[in-house]
């Protein structure tokens, strides 16, 4: 396939940002060391191969932008998107709030335990103000746009519409249209591909903004709520160091 080609294939357009990303998932854990002594570019190695993640994901939604397909929203379609952001994160933020304020059930799969443990922790570099702020920027850029945008063009734009009507090109499948079992395996893998304690709130987000989608048969209204939803996180984590939330 030639480059031409590739920029102008819908497949690789609207699944190939989240299938880069978490190739770069895959890198973290292939290249981390846990041995003592182990330099800080191979202990943490997230704190490098996710700027580099975030700039590489820009890239490609520049590189296969004019594939997208975004239905204008009115007033209340942005509304009803960014209601959504912020009562989904709300659900998502929810058991551990509650956690630490003196819930002990054993409830971890419900989310229910302690998020200041592992987990993306910036103040490695608090010494170097310069360095601590750049991976500051980087990390909410890539929460809000290319998380939200890498996400739901798969989620929705591109998984959904396949399974939705698997006997016609995907990208000539309305968007938003109502189907059970592309709901169904949208809400499920969407929360299989995060980690356990946010699973059963991944799954409640999947559903709000599957809804979201077919009320308003746009997938930049589901942009729009994840970018809020991840914006609200953001600020969350860095307001509290719950820094197991990234």
């Amino acid at each position: 396939m030639t480059l031409r080609e590739l920029k102008s294939s819908p497949g690789a357009a609207w699944a190939g940002p989240l299938l880069v990303f978490l190739g770069f998932l895959l890198l973290v854990s292939l290249v981390q060391s846990d041995a003592m002594g182990a330099p800080w570019y191979l202990a943490h190695p997230e704190q490098w191969v996710y700027p580099v993640q975030t700039l590489a994901g820009l890239v490609l939604l520049a590189f296969w932008w004019k594939n997208y397909t975004f239905r204008p929203l009115n007033l209340t379609g942005v509304l009803w998107a960014v209601i959504a952001g912020v009562a989904g994160i709300l659900i998502w933020i929810l058991p551990s709030w509650l956690y630490d304020r003196g819930y002990t059930g054993e409830c971890r799969w419900l989310g229910f335990t302690s998020r200041t443990g592992d987990g993306f922790d910036p103040t490695m570099w608090s010494s170097q103000p310069a360095v601590y702020w750049s991976v500051i920027v980087l990390r909410l850029v890539r929460m809000t746009i290319v998380v939200a945008f890498a996400e739901e063009l798969f989620w929705r734009g591109f998984l959904w519409r396949l399974i939705a009507d698997p006997y016609r090109d995907f990208h000539a499948v309305p968007f938003g249209q109502w189907h059970a079992k592309a709901m169904a395996a949208v809400v499920l893998l969407f929360a299989m591909a995060h980690s356990v304690p946010d699973r059963a709130a991944a799954v409640i987000y999947a559903g709000i903004l599957s809804l979201l989608y077919v009320k308003t048969r746009s997938v930049g209204a589901c942009v729009i709520a994840h970018a809020v939803s991840n914006l609200i996180l953001g600020v969350y984590v860095l307001t509290t160091r719950q820094w197991g939330f990234w």
